[in-house]
């Protein structure tokens, strides 16, 4: 048969798409020969391992391939998938097993009696070449697709029975879990999914005692979204125990990825607790999974992450918010809710705004275009070099005026003072309450419309704290909210400086001066 080979530096590529993944390369072969299977339409997914030949064979009922689509198979950036699309990656599994392995043998059976193979190997950086071989009848079923990897050295990973079970209990959890399976999944999974290794059914080691079920709706529709469970972690198993059960994880006896997992189409996409914006008190506490098909849409090319374009981040961030609506009840009824000190933004404001008007007073000296954003009070307290007439000389008001006629699409959110109620006359002796000049902080949910996600923004003397920002998740779950808004005015307001200015300096500058009137405070 006539000789065929993939010309690309297919090596390095290879070890550019094994680094896009946060985990071990073993891990990530099981894990996308699996999700292509599940991609294919298979319901009955089967590894043969085999020590003694150092053989690791994935077999599955799936659509399979005709020859000319296993021709194409062998281009590394070939796939009929679309993005937002499927659970695999382009066959990626078998692709990646070309590092680890001395070849790699695919049959395929595609239907209408088609079939066919191929033998595949990486025998230099530049070089894989491949071949159509003899159908092995390793696929007995009418359609479905066998990979079978020949190592050449042994794999304490690969050709264990015990990490394929470990590795497909965590990633693919939910398939294992009836309950996910029979209230969610079985409308995409009509026939189930049932995993085999080395002729026994995979099961789950254990189930969590007492799990706390959960259901999630999206929005006043309440649309049924997704389901999962929340469950306290049992105490730490001993090596014994550990070594029975298969578990790895020390402070999981379940085979529960740490944290809260999120799946999609009943693989696991991610784990902890900081991708959800609220945590438990103890982190190793609690332990659960949540599953949401419709997130499938908005999974990167490797399916190992959310896509995080303005768009995408749009609907992940109201997907996440039914999340926690579903999830923050859950934990206060365990009693491992941890309260977040920016349910109530003024407490938080009222006396940042004080610091952060010594702050700039301090500056001012130093970065005088910034003098309108003073109090009166500070104003006072600079001396008669910050007079009327020197304010009018260098200030930011010029500035934001600019960056407020740039904006004139937008509706004015402040002015200088208040109007008058209608139907009142400002006559003589007519008192008109003015605002007092200065700074103000406020939060706001910016639209996210560009690609770039900004902290803030400032409006004539009102500065607003961007709260769609993901930055500003992370710090109300780390209770470090004080500390990005600080952040956030500090880089809004770097972009008002003079134009010879070095936005850098003045951020270290505004830190620093922040810190010292921080401690300060802190000695009275």
């Amino acid at each position: 048969m006539g000789m065929n080979e993939t010309r690309v530096n297919l090596q390095h590529l290879l070890e550019d798409i094994r680094d896009s993944y946060a985990m071990p390369l073993e891990e990530v072969i099981i894990t996308e020969l699996v999700a292509n299977s599940l991609d294919s339409g298979a319901s009955r997914i089967e590894f043969r391992v085999n020590p003694d030949a150092q053989t690791l064979c994935c077999i599955d009922n799936g659509r399979g391939m005709r020859r000319a689509q296993l021709r194409e198979y062998h281009n590394i950036a070939a796939s009929v998938k679309v993005r937002g699309t499927g659970i695999g990656f382009a066959g990626i599994g078998a692709k990646l097993s070309l590092l680890v392995s001395s070849k790699v043998i695919t049959e395929s059976k595609g239907g209408h009696g088609t079939k066919a193979a191929t033998e595949w190997h990486l025998a230099s950086s530049y070089r894989a070449p491949w071949k159509f071989v003899s159908f092995g009848g390793t696929v007995a079923t009418p359609r479905g697709t066998a990979v079978t990897i020949f190592f050449g050295s042994n794999q304490p990973f690969l050709l264990s029975e015990e990490f394929v079970a470990q590795t497909i209990q965590k990633h693919f959890y939910p398939l294992l879990c009836e309950k996910f399976m029979r209230e969610l999944l079985c409308s995409f999974y009509k026939k189930g999914v049932t995993f085999i290794i080395n002729e026994r059914p995979l099961v789950l080691n254990e189930t969590p005692a007492n799990p706390e079920y959960l259901k999630i709706y999206l929005g006043q529709s309440r649309k049924l979204l997704g389901i999962g469970f929340l469950a306290k972690t049992i105490e730490t198993p001993s090596w014994l125990q550990r070594v029975v059960s298969g578990s790895a994880d020390e402070n999981n006896f379940y085979g529960l990825p740490g944290g809260l997992a999120i799946s999609t189409f009943g693989k696991v996409i991610k784990s902890g607790w900081e991708w959800l914006g609220i945590s438990p008190k103890s982190s190793e506490d609690v332990i659960g999974i949540v599953e949401i098909p419709a997130l499938a849409e908005l999974l990167t090319t490797n399916k190992m992450d959310f896509l995080r374009d303005a768009a995408n981040l749009k609907k992940f961030y109201r997907y996440r918010k039914a999340m926690q609506e579903a999830v923050r009840p859950i934990l206060i009824k365990m009693g491992a809710f941890k309260s977040q000190t920016i349910t109530e933004p003024s407490r938080l404001l009222k006396p940042l705004n004080q610091s952060i008007a010594s702050t700039l007073a301090d500056l001012v000296n130093d970065f005088p275009e910034l003098s309108s954003l003073l109090g009166n009070r500070f104003r006072k307290a600079l001396g008669k070099e910050y007079s009327a007439s020197k304010l009018g000389e260098s200030n930011v008001i010029g500035k934001v005026v600019r960056a407020v006629e740039a904006r004139a699409q937008e509706p004015s959110q402040s002015s200088n003072s208040e109007r008058l109620p209608e139907g009142r006359a400002g006559g003589v002796g007519a008192k008109i309450k003015t605002k007092k000049a200065g700074l103000e902080l406020r939060f706001e949910e910016l639209e996210i419309s560009d690609s770039v996600i900004p902290m803030g923004r400032l409006i004539e003397d009102i500065l607003y704290i961007n709260t769609n920002h993901p930055a500003w998740h992370k710090a109300q779950a780390e209770g470090l909210a004080e500390y990005h808004i600080v952040i956030t005015v500090a880089v809004t307001l770097s972009e008002f400086l003079e134009a010879d200015r070095s936005s850098q300096d003045f951020m270290s500058t505004f830190l620093c001066h922040w810190g010292r009137q921080y401690g300060a405070d802190k000695l009275i």
